[in-house]
């Protein structure tokens, strides 16, 4: 069938109505107000996923056994760091390869008359998935466009004398994006420094209870936080800031795939989360969730053909570039089924118990929040003495025997010291995040579900062969 000429009519029929839309070049055939309609009534039939990949998951044992179904080179690695950016699932992999196949077979066809359509169908999949409609829900490359889109949706909407709200232990360019918006409006970014340790997430709520300032009009917190793998109590938060109408954004950019996610009972007014983490989608596949009532001020980063025609089109297509691993987000959802996400996190966070245990045994330390406050992550505190070895290690000879006391733990760790017990864990082939909080070291330890127990025993041998440098 030969492209239509610019006078060309097509009918696009569904159970409700049928629209006649005028084609007048690229992105006129899927044009805005219909990726609009396709995606709020429910009578749209999405179209067949035409490069969807066989998914062979079910029965599969977590462990070694479903290493395959991954990437990573774990023949060479002793992977530990999923929280970092994620390892792709093979299938999900192979089903982006195949959409940029087909892309390129014919590319007007696909990108004028079948991209629309195809994210639509992933935006339904992907709002099953976590408690949401398909209209209140749009996909993203990341989930700092996500919240950039947020953050600066608020100029207009706030000035002097209003206030961003955020906590320490959020995410580092977060903090940045309320700064920008701050002084972009004349607002205030307030952040409130999280007392440690915390016993419970009540104590949390407590303290922003008591934190929050007059005039707060946006409050951001972390589902759960990147540093130091706190899953934060944000039903609580959410309810708290809207009981003083205070509007709320999580930063979701651990969450989907770690936790259990019901979008309508949380409550949010804006959600985004990564779907390459936790999830193992292709890298470069987010998701943004907002409110239909807040859906009206929020304004895409990048203006292009669907600015004005509604939520998902403004910020659906952004010029072109590569969409496929957005459609191939349906391929690690479909995986996801077949493993059952129930199952999965039970397995993550019962090797994380074990692994915990075997790590403060070994080292004779703790953790710095209680597991009951832990996803798929928890930071152990790292032996002191690990320190001046790993030290050690990266001075050039003349400094290692220039009379310094190596034996002696230091009175406080800093960044760099914790990048030289990364570095000698990395040249030990463990990729795991070694971070300093309050002037301790300790190691964010990830588990997903090629992870087993002897990865950690690897983990608590090396670190045991540090201290006895």
């Amino acid at each position: 069938m030969g492209t239509p000429a610019p006078t060309d009519q097509v009918h696009i029929a569904s159970a409700s109505q049928t629209l006649t839309i005028g084609y007048q070049g690229f992105g006129s055939f899927h044009n805005e107000d219909n990726v609009e309609f396709m995606a709020s009534d429910p009578g749209w039939q999405p179209p067949p996923n035409h490069c969807q990949r066989e998914v062979c998951l079910s029965g599969t044992a977590f462990g070694a056994p479903c290493r395959y179904q991954f990437l990573i080179d774990f023949d060479r690695w002793t992977f530990l760091n999923h929280g970092a950016f994620g390892a792709v699932l093979r299938c999900a992999h192979e089903e982006a390869e195949a959409w940029r196949r087909r892309c390129e077979n014919q590319p007007l066809r696909f990108l004028d008359r079948e991209l629309f359509a195809q994210l639509v169908r992933v935006m339904g999949e992907l709002a099953a998935f976590v408690g949401s409609q398909r209209q209140d829900l749009v996909l993203l490359p990341n989930a700092t466009t996500g919240l950039n889109v947020v953050t600066q949706s608020l100029r207009g909407r706030i000035g002097p004398g209003d206030v961003l709200f955020h906590l320490d232990v959020g995410y580092g360019s977060v903090k940045k994006m309320l700064q920008v918006v701050a002084s972009q409006t004349g607002a205030r970014a307030v952040q409130h420094t999280v007392q440690l340790p915390l016993s419970s997430p009540s104590q949390l709520v407590g303290q922003v209870a008591t934190a929050l300032p007059e005039g707060t009009r946006l409050a951001v917190f972390d589902a759960v936080t990147s540093n130091t793998g706190i899953v934060l109590p944000i039903q609580e938060l959410v309810q708290l800031c809207h009981s003083r109408g205070i509007e709320v954004l999580i930063d979701g950019a651990h969450a989907l795939g770690m936790l259990p996610l019901d979008l309508r009972q949380l409550g949010a007014d804006y959600f985004v989360a990564n779907c390459h983490k936790w999830l193992s989608g292709p890298r470069g596949s987010a998701m943004l969730h907002v409110q239909p009532k807040h859906q009206r001020h929020v304004h895409p980063v990048i203006v292009s053909h669907g600015y004005g025609s509604g939520f998902v089109s403004a910020l659906l297509w952004d010029g072109n570039r590569d969409y496929a691993p957005l459609l191939a987000v349906s391929a690690a959802l479909r995986a996801w089924q077949q493993l059952g996400p129930h199952a999965v996190r039970q397995y993550q966070r019962e090797l994380l118990r074990q692994a915990v245990e075997l790590l403060t045994q070994a080292w004779g330390t703790g953790t710095l929040v209680p597991l009951h406050m832990c996803g798929s992550m928890a930071l152990v505190q790292l032996p002191r003495h690990c320190l001046p070895a790993a030290s050690l290690q990266n001075l050039a000879p003349a400094e290692a025997h220039s009379g310094r006391d190596f034996a002696a733990a230091p009175s406080s760790a800093t960044s760099a010291d914790a990048k030289h017990v990364q570095d000698a864990l990395y040249k030990l082939a463990i990729e795991c995040p070694v971070k300093c909080i309050d002037g301790n070291l300790f190691v964010r330890i990830s588990v997903h579900i090629y992870n087993e127990l002897n990865d950690f025993e690897k983990l608590a041998a090396a670190v045991s062969g540090m201290c006895q440098i």
